[in-house]
Parts: C-alpha cells; sequence; structure tokens
C-alpha cells in the first residue's frame, strides 16, 4: 500500500526560508563590520605611522633650517668680501696680493633638507587617509623645500663658477683688466643666487612659523643697496610718475591708502 504524506504548510517553509537569508545576511554583516573594524584600527594605524614619521622629519628640517641660516650669513659675507678685493683690484691693477684689502675665500656649505618620508607616504598612496588640509599643508611644505634645495645647489654652482680663475693662477694679482671685470660679474652672479637662497629661507619660516627663526628683511636689504634717504626725496617725483602708469595696469600701491592718498 503506497503511502502519502502530506506537504508541509507553504507558511512554514517561507518562514524556514527567510529564517534562513535573514542569517546569512547577519552572519554577513558582521563580516563586514569586522572587516570594517579591522580596516579602521589599521588605518589609524598607519595614520599614526605617517603622522609621526612626517613629524620627524620636520624636526630634522628645523635644524637644517637653523644650520643653513648660519652657513648664509658667513657664506654672504665671503662673497661680499670677494667682491670689494676684486673692486678693489680694478680701481688699483696689478697691486700685490698681500697688499690688497682682504683673501679670497670660496667656501660653501648647504644643507639639504630632507623629504624622504613625505616621497614614501605619497609612494605607497597612504597619503589619502590623511585629511585634505593636512595633505594641502604637507604639498606645500615640501614644495618650498625642494625650490630652497633646488637654488642652494645653483648657488653652490655659481660660486664655483666665480673660483674658476683659480684652475690657472690662484693670485688674483695677476688676473687681467678683463679677467678682473669677469670675476666681478660672477661673483655678483653668485650672490644674487645667494640673495635668493636667503628670501626662500625667510619665506619658509613665514609660511611656517613653527620653523626657527631665520634671516631677517634687513640682512636681505644688505645685499641689495637701496638708495639713500636723500636720494629718495629727489626720486618722489618720477617714482609718482612711474607709479601712475604702474596704477594705470592694475598696480595697487601698498603705501596709499584707498582714497589714493600717501601715509
Amino acid at each position: 500500500m503506497l503511502d502519502v504524506h502530506s506537504v508541509h504548510p507553504p507558511v512554514r517553509a517561507w518562514r524556514d526560508f527567510f529564517i534562513h537569508i535573514a542569517t546569512i545576511v547577519v552572519g554577513l554583516c558582521i563580516a563586514v563590520g569586522i572587516q570594517q573594524t579591522v580596516e579602521f584600527f589599521h588605518n589609524r594605524h598607519q595614520r599614526a605611522e605617517m603622522r609621526l614619521a612626517l613629524r620627524l622629519e620636520r624636526q630634522g628640517n628645523y635644524e637644517t633650517l637653523v644650520a643653513n641660516t648660519v652657513a648664509w650669513r658667513w657664506g654672504t659675507a665671503e662673497l661680499e668680501n670677494n667682491l670689494l678685493v676684486f673692486q678693489y683690484l680694478q680701481q688699483h691693477p696689478g697691486t700685490a696680493q698681500e697688499k690688497l684689502p682682504g683673501v679670497l675665500l670660496w667656501a660653501t656649505s648647504n644643507y639639504e633638507f630632507s623629504s624622504a618620508a613625505w616621497d614614501a607616504v605619497q609612494q605607497s598612496g597612504s597619503v589619502t587617509l590623511l585629511p585634505r588640509e593636512e595633505i594641502e599643508a604637507n604639498s606645500t611644505l615640501y614644495f618650498i623645500l625642494k625650490k630652497v634645495n633646488d637654488v642652494q645647489f645653483e648657488s653652490a654652482r655659481a660660486i664655483e663658477e666665480a673660483e674658476r680663475y683659480d684652475l690657472s693662477d690662484a693670485d688674483p694679482s695677476h688676473l687681467s683688466p678683463a679677467q678682473i671685470e669677469t670675476e666681478i660679474q660672477l661673483t655678483q652672479a653668485a650672490l644674487t643666487m645667494v640673495y635668493l637662497r636667503g628670501a626662500l629661507l625667510r619665506n619658509l619660516q613665514g609660511a611656517f612659523p613653527d620653523f626657527p627663526a631665520t634671516l631677517t628683511a634687513q640682512e636681505l636689504r644688505q645685499i641689495r643697496h637701496q638708495p639713500q634717504q636723500p636720494t629718495t626725496e629727489l626720486l618722489a617725483p618720477a617714482r609718482a610718475i612711474t607709479m601712475q602708469r604702474l596704477r594705470a595696469a592694475g598696480y595697487v600701491d601698498s603705501n596709499q591708502s584707498p582714497a589714493g592718498n600717501s601715509k
């Protein structure tokens, strides 16, 4: 005799199905939650490591700025001394080197700012874990640091170029008038690069006040000779004409009040 079993009620079958689906969904949610939790703590650990590496590199660059400031000061004094010696020799040709108002010095020291930590962060792609404001601040900082490094390299090259006379003879009194003129131009070119280097060092500290104090505006102005007060007063009418031309081109004179009157 054939036994016929009754089919399970549909409601009970659907209930089991949804329980099964719910179990899977809950399991997936738990798995995703665990994964996200692991990623959260992993990312937080990565950010902490990145910030520590960047902070240590920044502290090292603080010391580099101090060293570059000291080197800039005595390097500038050397070049200014050399320029005076060459100018004296130009005015007094044939002066024996022991009677010159100084000796020529060409030592130069440049301390390179480091960017290894920032480069590693960018190359790994983990930089995206940092807030946008932090990324922008670091990008600006390392852009300036690279500019300083580049100018320092060019400054050292300019100094080496100015010193090339000693490849033939180390005695500057043996230089011809044409050679002395060339040396004056090369020394001035080296001083120009040193000036640019100093301006960038000053801008670095200005943009990031947490960096140590560096060069002053007065130190930079001493390289480029400004007109004396009597000369400035004599040039006032001519300056007014020049400023009129510049304002016509859209220039805003910071020394003028909004009403256009001189402060």
